[in-house]
This record gives structure tokens, C-alpha cells and sequence, in this order.
């Protein structure tokens, strides 16, 4: 793989990746100052060359410089070595708040989402373990996404500062902790308020629960069956050619 910066996912979103994919090579990193090979086997990190000190204490050293890098990774079998048992997501959180206290934030700007994506928790395997310190700050914004609420939002009503929280975000998606909700929930609840003011999101609320739909694990089979008890539900108020173009103008808004 030729060496790049790839715009849309940070260098320790990618370490994370290549973790939790159980990928087997040598992730390289290059910045201003020095270069650096983190050994992957099977998804567990098993050795960092160059490395003076503590691994774990390094890792999150180079994590949090953001400033005139490069990485790729080289896919290869290596040979079997002792895991250093480190957990990456906790790793990376930790990274975020060292880039906090070096005032980096116009840094991870880059490599956050736009201010009205809606997240939601994200879910592990079973045969995953992780081991995890959030601060106060970190566990309150990440339990704050639901599925329904955009980054602004969160932000805005949890009375947020907005530096602060934003590093936090940088950490919590690099992580892989928090991710995007495949359908824009509050789109669709804007698009019928909008149309049929509280009635409509009155409706939205009963065949959700009427179909049993958790709006934070919504997924396209879920959504499709709303989609159809919805407009169901919407010709019986304003006629089936309304009905449809409702439909249809939430389907745009929210896939």
C-alpha cells in the first residue's frame, strides 16, 4: 500500500480497525520526527520498534501527534509473539485527552463528522473483551447518544464546551465506541412534525411501538416495516398520494 494520510479516518481510527479485524502486519507510522512499525498479529499488538519506554506510554505518545504524519500497512503473517495486552480502544481515548491538554484541537477537526450526523453507541462482538477508563465527561457524552440525537444537539443540551466535547468525539469515534445511526431518525420526525405537525409525530411514536422498533437498532428491515405502517397510517389522515410523497420525502432525508 503506498503511504498516504487517508482524510477520512485518523491514524489511531485505523490502528483500531486493524485490531478489531484481526489483521496480521506491520502498521507503519512516519511523522516530522521519527518513524515507527507496531507489529499486528491477529489483531493483537505484539511489538513497537523503536521503543524506549513503557509500550502502552509511547503508543499513546504517537497517537496524540497529529502534526506531519503518514501511515499504511503493510498485510503479511508474522511470526508468533507475546500479545502486550493492550487495550486500543482505551488507548485511544487516552491519546484524545493528551491532544486535548496540547490545545490540538483545530487538528482532529478533519476527522469528525458533521454536526448533524446522528450516533448512537456502537456494539462489540461477544468474544471481545475491552477494559475501559472513561472520564466523567467522556462516559456522560457517549451515553447521551441514543440514536436520535445529532452531534449538535448532544452538544447544545448537555450544555457542552464545544473544544472540549469535539476532543471527546475525536476519542469516542476513533475508538470505534460511538458510530453513525444507519437512518436519520430525527430527519424523519422533523419531515412529518413538519407535515402533519404533532400528530404526525404522535403516529411515528405508536407504530414504532406498535411494531416493536427500538429507534437506537433500527436497521433497514426495521425501517422498512415502519416506512409501510407509516404511510398506511398517513393515508387514513391526508389521502394516499400525500401519504406517499411523505414517505418518499423521508426516505430521501433519512437513508
Amino acid at each position: 500500500m503506498d503511504k498516504r494520510v487517508l482524510s477520512n479516518i485518523s491514524m489511531a481510527g485505523m490502528l483500531r480497525i486493524l485490531c478489531n479485524y484481526k489483521k496480521s502486519g506491520i502498521y507503519n507510522i512516519e511523522t516530522s520526527e521519527k518513524k515507527i512499525q507496531i507489529y499486528i498479529n491477529k489483531g493483537e499488538i505484539i511489538k513497537i520498534i523503536p521503543c524506549e519506554k513503557d509500550e502502552r506510554e509511547f503508543l499513546i505518545e504517537i497517537l496524540s501527534s497529529l502534526k506531519n504524519f503518514s501511515f499504511y500497512f503493510e498485510e503479511k503473517n508474522l511470526e508468533k509473539g507475546l500479545s502486550l495486552k493492550m487495550c486500543i480502544e482505551d488507548v485511544i481515548l487516552e491519546s484524545a485527552r493528551r491532544i486535548a491538554k496540547q490545545g490540538g484541537c483545530e487538528l482532529i477537526r478533519e476527522f469528525l463528522l458533521p454536526e448533524n450526523e446522528v450516533l448512537k453507541i456502537s456494539k462489540f462482538p461477544e468474544e471481545k473483551s475491552i477494559y475501559i477508563k472513561f472520564t466523567s465527561d467522556e462516559w456522560n457524552l457517549m451515553s447521551s447518544f441514543d440514536g436520535s440525537k445529532s452531534i449538535e444537539n448532544v452538544i447544545i443540551d448537555g450544555g457542552y464546551n464545544k473544544e472540549k466535547a469535539e476532543t471527546i468525539l475525536y476519542g469516542l469515534l476513533s475508538a470505534g465506541l460511538i458510530r453513525r445511526t444507519r437512518f436519520k431518525i430525527q430527519e424523519l420526525f422533523k419531515i412529518v412534525r413538519g407535515e402533519l405537525g404533532n400528530i404526525g409525530f404522535a403516529i411515528v411514536d405508536a407504530e414504532m411501538f406498535k411494531n416493536n422498533i427500538d429507534k437506537s437498532k433500527m436497521g433497514m428491515k426495521e425501517f422498512l416495516k415502519l416506512l409501510a405502517s407509516l404511510e398506511n397510517s398517513f393515508t387514513e389522515i391526508v389521502g394516499k398520494t400525500k401519504a406517499q410523497l411523505i414517505i418518499e420525502k423521508i426516505w430521501e432525508a433519512t437513508k
